[in-house]
């Protein structure tokens, strides 16, 4: 199952909790505000329409595949494409 790291800046409390009890139910906590998440492509748009009904134009948050070559996953909310091409996490 392709893994994603999530990774958001909210400003506002109440979305900010809202969006983390979200992402709880899709993956885990590795940092305040950045979670890895397991998601098949039906999580994946289910976690996306979750999460743009709490989201306003303020806030930032990428979705990003861990294996580049899912690179049309990769989900920007209200910022400039990332530049990142790929995800390496060393364990």
């Amino acid at each position: 199952m392709p893994q994603f790291v999530v990774a958001y800046d909210i400003s506002d409390d109440r979305r900010r909790e809202r969006v983390a009890r979200v992402l709880n139910k899709y993956g885990q906590r590795i940092q305040k505000s950045v979670f890895i998440a397991q998601l098949e492509r039906s999580d994946h748009q289910a976690l996306r329409r979750e999460m743009g009904s709490i989201l306003r134009r303020c806030d930032t948050v990428e979705i990003i595949p861990i294996d580049s070559r899912l690179g049309d996953l990769h989900v920007s909310w209200n910022a400039e494409p990332s530049r990142v091409q790929s995800v390496v996490m060393i364990t």
